[in-house]
């Protein structure tokens, strides 16, 4: 009797070890497909996390009870994926140079338009604070100064004069991205735009002799709405579908964070091939940075980054991150990306939590005169 029980038990579990193996693979690989044919694989690539996660739980489990080939198969297919791995969980290390006049700081922020994550007006700005504080050489901002210039937005008056001390060069218009630098830059003619507004801004910065073309990033986000995200919410409770009918919730989730999020996948595809053009008609020194409402290994990240470019994060860090921490929505999507005659050599993510988003801050160094 026993032994009749046995075989429905294993079978179960070869079938659900292989469905399992299946879906990590694809996940891993789903950036290689482009969104604007088919966006679902997109889609599946946001559960790698969970997916990986869950993989080494398995293997785990069938080497405890000695199922050998049921632990193979899962073995397998994260050995088949070591490349899509190591970007999403990199192995990097941190450098000392000595000679810091080769060396300049840069820090990407999505803002939030110096409104508090709290819900509180704070005196002074924390983010504006966090940024003297931090004292990078050059500030790559996104939500910066939507709709009104930079130095208008009532909630930055008192510290403007301070922050303009530090970086006496910035732009000053009303565009997603600002820019503020300790070096004086020349805004470029190159940029990427959806919707009548900019998505991707260029700045030739002079960084100590050197010039560096430097792409200040806000692609496409998804665009939920309050109600959305409320769903969201519920859904992910543990108690929260006891808030909404269970059918309802699975039809809202379907016709709109799905339906938005295959929207936003094919824009931002789209807008990568653009930057893209822009990144191949540039010089060698090249720096790509800020918020691309997209994780690693996603097709809009390796559209971007492409055969050329580095990941600052991915050569000075160890382990994963998050970027994005609202609404239960926990991802890395705010990336630093460079090519040339540079070399990152250190890395962090700020604990800062004024915004939706986390900082990065990198350090460079030139590598030759």
């Amino acid at each position: 009797m026993l032994k009749k029980l046995l075989f429905p038990i294993k079978f179960a579990a070869l079938i659900a070890t292989i469905l399992l193996a299946i879906a990590y693979v694809v996940s891993a690989y789903s950036g290689m497909v482009n969104p604007e044919k088919d966006a679902k694989f997109a889609i599946i690539g946001l559960g790698y996390p969970l997916l990986f996660s869950a993989s080494l739980l398995v293997l785990g489990l069938w080497l405890i009870f000695k199922q050998w080939w049921l632990a193979a198969i899962t073995a397998c297919s994260l050995i088949a994926t070591a490349d899509p791995l190591t970007t999403f969980f990199p192995f990097g290390s941190s450098q000392e140079v000595a000679d810091t006049s080769k060396t300049f700081t840069l820090l990407t922020f999505n803002v939030m338009n110096f409104d508090d994550f709290d819900g509180t007006v704070h005196e002074p700005n924390r983010t504006v604070q966090y940024i003297l504080q931090t004292d990078a050489d050059i500030v790559c901002l996104q939500e910066g100064a939507q709709g009104v210039r930079f130095t208008s937005i009532n909630v930055i008056q008192n510290s403007l004069p301070e922050l303009i001390a530090r970086y006496p060069y910035y732009t000053n218009g009303t565009d997603d991205m600002v820019l503020l630098s300790k070096y004086p830059f020349e805004l470029c003619d190159e940029y990427v735009t959806s919707s009548e507004r900019k998505k991707v801004v260029a700045y030739n910065v002079n960084i100590k002799g050197h010039t560096v073309k430097i792409f200040n990033c806000h692609l496409q986000s998804i665009g939920l709405t309050m109600s959305d995200k409320e769903i969201y919410k519920q859904i992910t409770e543990i108690d929260g579908i006891n808030h909404i009918e269970p059918i309802d919730a699975i039809k809202e989730v379907r016709s709109n964070l799905f339906s938005k999020l295959s929207a936003a996948f094919k824009q931002r595809a789209k807008q990568a091939h653009d930057l893209r053009e822009l990144i191949d008609s540039s010089g060698k020194d090249v720096i790509v940075c800020g918020d691309f409402n997209d994780t690693p290994g996603s097709y809009s990240y390796r559209t971007v980054r492409g055969d050329d470019m580095h990941d600052a994060y991915n050569d000075c860090a160890n382990g994963p991150t998050i970027t994005y921490h609202d609404n239960r929505f926990f991802f890395k999507i705010d990336h630093v990306l460079y090519r040339g005659d540079l070399k990152a050599i250190a890395i962090k993510r700020g604990d800062i939590d004024s915004s939706d988003h986390y900082p990065l801050i990198a350090t460079f160094a030139f590598a030759s005169k």
